[in-house]
């Protein structure tokens, strides 16, 4: 059974411009930071952010959905989320996630998760089938057995020096995007810019590797039933593409879209690529 998801009191609200909302909801003791853009699709989309990422990462994405409903909350640990007391497994931040959507009186959702957050959003997808209609999994895998990045890709994914400093960002960046990112320095600027604003905690990070440690949904991917995609770059340096064809292979509903000369950051580096591909998958009847 999944671990409690009620909403313990302690919320607010405000709106943050015209058809967004801003609200914290406290799950299980932890206050959570949730952001909704209203919109005229039936179901909302839920958007789970990767390592290191907060909901301020998704605004390249939503400016190419820009009449559906979206959900954004930021993961335990990070953007303006609290830091658990202890690291959280990755069933745990799935169940973090359906109690703040409980908070917020949605009851069925649409769900994107991206690198890391693409774990989260299987277990989601395994422990809150009645919550979820389809789901999306952008540059993530399905854990142990997996093959690893490229080796000065690992290296950069375990500093976080990349947050705290220029210089090095601007040699691991493109390490880990590979892509556009790599290749266009104006938008590796934006993207470095983008990331000197919403650092990290560094506890929140590391909390968030530690999920990862032993996992793996290799186990149970055939039992999901919703309909899926997976979305995968060719030139991603984190996630090699032989596991989105395995992704997609284990699940029974799934379809692959590979994606040409995209890496890692394809979510935000081609958005204008990657949005019409969602958009019609969630559309599409």
């Amino acid at each position: 059974m999944p671990d409690s998801d009620t909403a313990d009191g302690d919320s607010s609200d405000h709106d943050v411009a015209d058809g967004y909302t801003d609200q914290v909801v406290t799950v299980d003791g932890i206050r959570l930071y949730t952001r909704r853009r209203h919109g005229d699709s039936p179901v909302p989309l839920l958007l789970v952010h990767g390592l290191g990422g907060s909901m301020d990462s998704w605004e390249p994405l939503l400016a190419q959905m820009p009449g559906r409903d979206v959900i954004m909350i930021d993961s335990p640990g990070m953007g303006r989320s609290e830091v658990p007391r202890r690291p959280l497994p990755m069933h745990g931040i799935a169940d973090k996630l359906a109690g703040a959507l409980r908070a917020l009186e949605v009851s069925r959702v649409d769900v994107l998760g991206y690198s890391h957050g693409g774990a989260v959003a299987q277990e989601f997808a395994k422990r809150h089938s009645d919550r979820l209609r389809r789901l999306t999994l952008v540059a993530t895998v399905a854990g142990l057995p997996w093959v690893p990045p490229r080796l000065s890709a690992q290296r950069a994914l375990l500093s976080t020096r990349r947050y705290h400093s220029r210089e090095a960002a601007a040699a691991d960046v493109p390490l880990l995007a590979g892509g556009r990112t790599a290749s266009d320095e104006a938008v590796l600027a934006e993207i470095l810019a983008d990331r000197e604003a919403h650092p990290p905690s560094t506890t929140g990070y590391r909390y968030l590797q530690l999920a990862v440690l032993g996992w793996s949904s290799h186990p149970w991917l055939h039992r999901l039933q919703c309909r899926t995609l997976v979305l995968q770059g060719d030139d991603d340096p984190v996630v090699r593409t032989i596991n989105g064809r395995i992704l997609a292979g284990r699940i029974r509903h799934a379809r692959l879209e590979l994606l040409p000369g995209a890496g890692h950051m394809m979510m935000f580096d081609e958005p204008d690529r990657v949005g019409p591909i969602i958009e019609q998958f969630l559309t599409d009847e």
